[in-house]
């Protein structure tokens, strides 16, 4: 039986890469891969201190044994019953009309590597021989088919019919070395293990990505379809292509996405896919390694497929697939096996996985080892059985019906459970535990299985990484001394596989670039080759394009061996490729070039560039043309390269060809002197206005920049901007003397403008500077007065977690950081840190010696009052006098200033708006009348065209900002509100009766009295017509005036000698003036017009009336 093994191809750039030039991946790789001999190394230890500590059972052949039945049969299968065993064939009995149980079974001992045959006392039982005898009566089809072992019981399967699953069974009770048979009705117990120990899940439409090439979408990490005439298996999501890395036809090419079955089912990095395409018989079952990319198709899961044990991947009964990609496909002519049962060793290293054909019986016996990860070779045989001592016995039946049968004998691992192994006393390992010393090597020998995989395995390193930390976080023991200390090597393993991840990327990156670059220029090289071979080469300029071509690709590929990682086999032969057509194309082109026409095309190209010299007007023209003659000139001077390098028989024709080259580039150099001779003259007048022209950009240039130069910083940048300018304007005007000295006046110009920008802002700066330091001065402060009076030590964390003078000081850092003032910051920030300190400190340091807060010292057993009130000089009033006193203390003095004693009657008053007599409401609403027209209060009229609300606010707005005044808010803002709109009606209705009546009284009796009739009549008039006026337009600035000489007037007439008070002149003034603004008579208020008529009605009464208005004359 052959086997294969599927393995990741290895990059054909990892061979080629230069063996004296390691980059720091190579480094990690190679420290790596020594790592892991270590590693190796160590494991190999482990094991053999393992295997004697405990004992180790190699598998091994003891030998062969032989038995011989009574008659010709075709063994079927054995079964051990502690040191004998069953043994089960099928026989022809001929004309008999009965089988026995004899005829069937046979009982053997094995002892010492041989068979000795036993009675049948083992299966003695009357009611079995009945059934069985039965069993052959009703069933003539009947035939043993093998022995079943559940749990405490033993089933002899017949099978009844051609169909594997009709079946009739005996149940024993197995008891020892002894069996006591049960019935013969338990066939329905005989039942296989799952064959799939995974769910399959079938795709939904849901799943289905739409597009050109539509595909499943399966959990995002494959995509699969089957139209288009194949099953394609992707890795990407892009359904504008239908290839993949897998894909193989389908019967009928025209189906859709819907008329396909498709299941599957994800095991960590496998993927398994059960698909079947439209009109076909059978499933397909695919397996996909996420981490290799590969897809490998496995049909044997169809009958049977189980997991390896730890995850480590999954088994069919012709292979192994791991998680690590591994894949081992044993060929072999058997199918249709099922999953029969798993043989565990007692030490947990090895596994034994059986596979059974329920018609021809045959057995596949797969051992896996859990530390190597790896099946050993198969067991094809037709019946087996194990023994407590984990010898094992198989045959393999013939063909033929025969009577003697030869049985191998192997001793395995597969031990029972209580079986001791010769082991050495107790050591460390024993408290470790074989179990886990096994689990523990197997993930040490993954590690081991991936370091030594490609560079193309997924996420190589990553789960090298994480392999490695799972390990040494999993087991305690790992790093002991008695287990060779793993954990050293596995953490340089860790640390190494962390460092290439970054690493691996770039070469990742390094192989990317390079691919891409050989497939390009493999791509130009097929292009122009292709090109070359469809060319009829009729002119020369054929051959020098062709030649032209193939140099320069030559050239590309002569670079490509200068890359890392690159496919040296590939360039030699794009290389050789390219070579020899150069060569067939050279020798053709000499043969072209004997021509007498061959150059005729060069002498027409340097006859047209000569003529174009002349009319040439521009200097850009110019270059365009020098650049033609340049390419011209190198055309020639290749053609003399291929004329010189090739073998020439006749030397006259080499020589013929050179001469005519020669000739024309002859001609070509005299084109070309010319060409710089009208270069010279056209160049200076186009520089000195390209100069001129690039002058104003510098300048414009140093303007826009000095504007956004707002940090000294961006001054030197910009500074090197424009001196880099002007360096490039020097290079390119270095050939015209006349400007040198121009750009360099303009470099110290531009010097100094920046400079002087800088210096500025560095000013600033630092004012900047100093100002936030003064700020964060007082701020700090506030914050040292602040946390002294806290009384926990939470409230101050909190404080300074979340205070707005702890951000403010915070953000004043953060802005002198932006001006970079680093010694203020740490100066701020050092002080801020102190004062929590020593706030804390402090505050612990009171808790322990105060009591009852800050009021008790307690000493001891002796406690002393504190007082914390601080010594202020303040003054009280004590018994109805003003006293001094020193707050904290007992000290008073009396004060004894008559100054002082005359304001006796204002000491209780607290308010300057409020005393005895007046209310704080009643003072507001006063001096918001009293400010009517300033600029905190409006005019009257719109003072009373506010509704309630807004007059409210507007109250608010004005008492808001007198803080000694004492106003509460809802209170005296209300009151004052009530009082102030009914004042303001008033003084709506009440009319020039506003006026203080003395006021009036004394305005009344001046202009009686007013000495100069003729001054009083124009005064009148005027004041007249200036209330007309008033009435179209109000607000006039010759109000003010007349009412100021109205003061005067009146002023001078109370200074005269007037018995009037002078405190009256200004309302006085401004009364008059609307007295005779309005015109008609002096206004007279009821009380005034009452006491009028009382008065002379008392006249009259008394007769003296007549007498009175004689004495007013």
């Amino acid at each position: 039986m052959a086997n294969t093994e599927d393995k990741p191809d290895k990059v054909p750039a990892e061979a080629a890469a230069p063996t004296l030039e390691h980059g720091t991946y190579e480094v990690i790789r190679n420290r790596l891969s020594a790592s892991g001999r270590e590693l190796q190394a160590r494991l190999a230890k482990l094991n053999e201190a393992r295997r004697e500590a405990f004992g180790a059972i190699e598998t091994s052949l003891l030998g062969t044994g032989r038995i011989t039945t009574d008659n010709n049969c075709v063994p079927r299968d054995l079964i051990a019953i502690d040191s004998r065993f069953l043994f089960g064939y099928n026989v022809h009995i001929g004309l008999r009309s009965t089988t026995a149980p004899a005829d069937v079974f046979s009982v053997w001992q094995f002892a010492d590597k041989t068979f000795t045959q036993q009675p049948l006392d083992l299966i003695a039982d009357a009611t079995f021989e009945r059934d069985f005898v039965e069993l052959y009566k009703y069933y003539r089809r009947a035939v043993f088919a093998r022995f079943v072992e559940i749990g405490p019981y033993l089933y002899m399967v017949f099978r009844i019919s051609d169909d594997v699953r009709d079946i009739k069974a005996f149940k024993w009770l197995v008891q020892g070395d002894r069996l006591q048979y049960v019935d013969n009705r338990s066939e329905h117990e005989v039942v296989l293990p799952a064959q799939h120990e995974f769910e399959w899940t079938r795709t939904r439409r849901d799943m289905q990505v739409g597009g050109l090439h539509a595909h499943f979408n399966i959990a995002d990490r494959l995509f699969v379809e089957t139209t288009e005439g194949d099953l394609t298996v992707k890795i990407e999501n892009n359904t504008d292509t239908g290839e993949g890395i897998y894909a193989e036809p389908v019967d009928n090419p025209d189906q859709t996405l819907d008329d396909a079955e498709i299941f599957y089912a994800t095991l960590g990095n496998l993927i398994l896919l059960k698909i079947r395409p439209y009109q076909e018989p059978r499933f397909r079952y695919l397996v996909y390694s996420e981490k290799t990319q590969q897809v490998r198709r496995l049909d044997s899961i169809e009958h049977a497929c189980v997991l390896l044990p730890d995850d480590q991947g999954i088994i069919v009964s012709n292979g192994y697939f791991l998680q690590t990609g591994e894949c081992k496909i044993f060929e072999s002519a058997l199918s249709e096996m099922v999953y029969h049962s798993r043989v565990q060793s007692p030490n947990g290293e090895d596994y034994l996985y059986v596979f059974y054909n329920r018609l021809s019986g045959d057995y596949v016996l797969l051992p896996y080892n859990l530390i190597e990860q790896k099946v050993g070779t198969p067991i094809l045989c037709n019946g087996f059985t194990l023994f407590d001592s984990g010898e094992m016995v198989y045959f393999k039946a013939g063909e033929e019906p025969q009577r003697h049968h030869a049985l191998q004998i192997w001793q395995t691992p597969y031990t029972a459970e209580d079986y001791q192994v010769p082991a050495k006393t107790q050591t460390y390992l024993h408290r470790i535990g074989n179990r886990d010393i096994v689990r523990g090597m197997a993930e040490c020998h993954e590690v081991l299985g991936l370091i030594a995989k490609e560079d193309t395995y997924a996420n190589l390193f990553v789960d090298l990484a994480k392999t490695t930390g799972d390990i040494l976080d999993s087991y305690h023991w790992i790093g002991h001394g008695e287990v060779f200390n793993l954990a050293e090597v596995l953490r340089q393993i860790k640390d190494s596989a962390e460092a290439a991840i970054g690493e691996f990327e770039k070469v990742r990156a390094v192989r990317r670039d390079t691919a891409d670059e050989l497939t390009r220029v493999t791509t130009q090289t097929r292009k122009i080759v292709s090109a070359i071979r469809a060319r009829r080469f009729e002119q020369i300029d054929d051959f020098v394009k062709s030649l032209v071509d193939l140099r320069g690709v030559r050239g590309e590929i002569i670079a490509l061996r200068d890359r890392r990682y690159i496919d040296l086999d590939s360039v030699g032969s794009l290389e050789a490729e390219v070579e020899q057509n150069s060569h067939q194309v050279a020798e053709n082109c000499v043969g072209f070039l004997l021509r007498p026409e061959a150059l005729s095309p060069y002498e027409a190209t340097v006859a047209e560039h000569r003529g174009k010299i002349d009319g040439l007007t521009k200097a850009t023209d110019a270059r365009a043309l020098e650049k033609d003659i340049a390419q011209a000139a190198a055309e020639l001077e290749m053609l003399i390269d291929v004329v010189s390098n090739l073998k020439i028989d006749d030397a006259t024709q080499r020589t013929t060809i050179i001469d005519n080259i020669s000739t024309i580039f002859a001609q070509l150099n005299q084109t070309r002197a010319a060409l710089k001779t009208k270069m010279g003259t056209l160049g200076r007048g186009e520089a000195v206005a390209e100069f001129a022209s690039q002058l104003k950009l510098l300048n414009q240039g140093v303007v826009n920049y000095l504007d956004v130069c707002d940090t000294p910083e961006r001054c030197d940048e910009y500074l090197t901007k424009m001196m880099v300018q002007i360096e490039e304007m020097e290079g390119r005007f270095a050939d015209y003397d006349e400007f040198v000295g121009q750009l360099t006046e303009k470099r110290e110009e531009v010097y100094g403008a920046f400079e002087a920008r800088k210096q500025q802002l560095v000013e600033a700066r630092s004012r900047r500077a100093a100002a936030l330091a003064q700020a964060a001065e007082r701020i700090l402060r506030g914050i040292k007065t602040r946390v002294e009076s806290l009384k926990e030590v939470n409230e101050i964390h909190g404080y300074f977690a979340s205070d707005l003078m702890i951000e403010k000081v915070r953000d004043i850092v953060e802005q002198l950081s932006g001006l970079g003032d680093a010694v203020r910051v740490d100066d701020i920030q050092s002080r801020l840190k102190t004062i929590r300190e020593d706030a804390v400190r402090q505050l612990k340091d009171r808790k322990d010696l105060y009591e009852d807060g800050e009021k008790i010292i307690r000493l001891g057993t002796h406690r002393f009052s504190v007082n914390t009130q601080p010594f202020d000089l303040t003054t009280v009033v004590r018994d109805g006098d003003m006293y001094l006193h020193l707050t904290g203390t007992n000290f008073f003095e009396k004060i004894d200033d008559p100054e002082l004693l005359a304001t006796r009657d204002v000491w209780g008053q607290e308010f300057v708006s409020e005393n005895d007599n007046v209310y704080r409401g009643e003072y507001l609403a006063f001096e918001i009348f009293r400010s009517r027209g300033s600029t905190d209060v409006p005019e009257a009229e719109q003072l009373r065209s506010m509704n309630d609300d807004e007059f409210i606010a507007f109250v608010q707005r004005f008492m808001g900002p007198r803080f000694a005044e004492g106003y509460v808010k809802g209170v005296h803002d209300h009151d004052a509100a009530i009082l102030l709109r009914a004042i303001l009606d008033m003084d709506a209705t009440v009319g020039l009766l506003r006026y203080h009546p003395r006021a009036r009284a004394l305005a009344q009796v001046f202009w009686m009295q007013y000495a100069d009739g003729r001054a009083k009549r124009t005064a009148a008039a005027a004041m007249k017509g200036f209330g007309a006026i008033r009435e179209v337009f109000p607000a006039t600035e010759q109000q003010r005036h007349y009412i100021a000489d109205m003061r005067r007037l009146v002023g001078d007439y109370v200074g005269g000698g007037a018995i009037f008070d002078p405190e009256l002149v200004d309302e006085a003034g401004e009364y008059l003036f609307e007295e005779l603004t309005r015109g008609g008579q002096f206004v007279v208020s009821r009380r005034a017009a009452g006491l009028f008529r009382d008065f002379h009605a008392h006249l009259d009464q008394k007769l003296r009336a007549e007498r009175f208005r004689e004495s007013l004359a």
